[in-house]
């Protein structure tokens, strides 16, 4: 392998960890919390929690056991209003902290 494609390689393998670590920053039981009073009306958002109050609105246990709810995946998810939700305007802090408490309840069935 060439110096290029090794310095390539080497710029790659740690910018992806950064952007991994950086998607990971919040606080989960911040984010608990505000799930708690923001989406819990209509969302389960409680581990091992298998029903929501609304029938439309997935279980955030089944949220976070999707391989494809990554953080990006969900800060997407979070900022887009959707027909049947309100449209909540999240905080850059209160995102994270949404995403760090989903992504917690991983493993947790």
């Amino acid at each position: 392998m060439n110096s290029v494609a090794s310095g390539l390689a080497l710029i790659f393998t740690l910018a992806s960890g950064v952007a991994a670590y950086a998607q990971d920053t919040g606080d989960a039981a911040a984010g608990a919390a505000f799930a708690r009073t923001a989406c819990g009306s209509c969302h389960a958002t409680q581990a091992r929690q298998e029903v929501s109050p609304n029938a439309d609105a997935p279980p955030f246990q089944v949220i976070a056991e999707m391989p494809s709810m990554t953080g990006m995946a969900l800060t997407v998810w979070l900022r887009t209003s959707h027909p049947t939700m309100p449209n909540l305007q999240l905080t850059p802090t209160e995102t994270a902290d949404v995403i760090a408490y989903i992504h917690s309840l991983r493993g947790n069935r």
